[in-house]
């Protein structure tokens, strides 16, 4: 069988040595070269005798004081930086590609946004991608960012907070909603909002006062020297649908907490007088590079979170 013409050229030469050449020609010396590969000089004198004797050239000039190219070395390095670029990243891509397909993603997640639509986020991406294992840690706000700086997590999904050691990612705000019960208030056939004021005077159903819906609330009720009362104070998206379905209290959430399709006997008003809003943000630690596996994932999120709010 007669190889092809490049394969031919190539068996007598030992890459190895390639690169020692490249490391001696980019140092300028010998000794240089030998501390940066940790060998001896007279290994790396050696090797680039050897390829000098494979190549049938001179690389280098050598007097005792100065080394220098020659017309074939400078001809090799060039087109050697070349190959070994390419090689390296052909060799990067050969180990992104095995990451992706059978990496760890590791998210650190709003509960809120966890149980709302990260499930069917994950089931996209484990369809495409089945030997990838995906790991969930649920946080609140600031613990999320404690995931991040102590490597328990690759990145994160909540609220934008100000911490100097985070990059956010804005998604696109989502209006913070009242799911009123149909007989508490007469708002009119045609309106779809509801002025904060009027849903402050009657009880609500809100998450803890530790989460970020509930801050924004406070704060704009302070603002506008408005008092409210939490009738009751839940956990889960959810279950402030369920009390605001049984005429219990008029529930503040926003449209991603929970599957607005079950709400009965109520009605969806977007909170205005002002307008009040909340921001998912895809975190991640400044200077970090996410693997592949956990990069393409970000990405889903990150269009989801998109998505959903435009």
């Amino acid at each position: 069988m007669i190889r092809p013409r490049t394969v031919q050229d190539l068996t007598h030469v030992n890459l190895k040595l390639i690169n020692t050449f490249v490391c001696v020609a980019e140092f300028g010396s010998f000794h240089a070269a030998a501390k940066a590969l940790g060998r001896s000089q007279s290994a790396i004198s050696m090797q680039v005798r050897e390829l000098e004797t494979q190549l049938g050239v001179m690389l280098f000039l050598r007097t005792t004081r100065h080394l220098e190219l020659t017309a074939a070395g400078k001809m090799l390095l060039d087109q050697a930086r070349v190959s070994i670029s390419a090689l390296s990243t052909t060799f990067r891509h050969i180990h992104e590609d095995i990451d992706f397909r059978r990496g760890h993603v590791r998210v650190a997640c709003s509960p809120t946004y966890a149980a709302a639509r990260l499930p069917y986020v994950i089931k996209t991406f484990k369809d495409a991608f089945p030997d990838v294992k995906v790991s969930i840690g649920e946080y609140k706000s600031a613990e999320i960012l404690n995931a991040l700086k102590q490597d328990k997590a690759d990145f994160g999904v909540g609220p934008a907070l100000s911490d100097p050691q985070m990059n956010f990612e804005q998604g696109r705000a989502e209006p913070l909603l009242a799911v009123v019960p149909d007989d508490w208030i007469d708002t009119g056939e045609d309106t779809e909002t509801i002025a904060l004021d009027v849903v402050l005077r009657h009880p609500l159903v809100m998450f803890y006062p530790n989460t970020v819906v509930h801050q924004i609330i406070s704060k704009a009720a302070e603002e506008r020297g408005l008092s409210f009362t939490v009738e009751y104070s839940c956990i889960q998206g959810e279950t402030l649908l369920a009390f605001a379905n049984a005429g219990l209290g008029i529930a503040v959430l926003t449209a991603s907490i929970a599957d607005l399709s079950r709400v009965r006997n109520c009605r969806i008003l977007q909170i205005v007088e002002p307008e009040l809003h909340r921001r998912f943000t895809m975190i991640t630690r400044k200077g970090t590079l996410l693997p592949p596996a956990a990069k393409h994932l970000y990405g889903l999120i990150a269009q989801d979170i998109t998505d959903r709010l435009a």
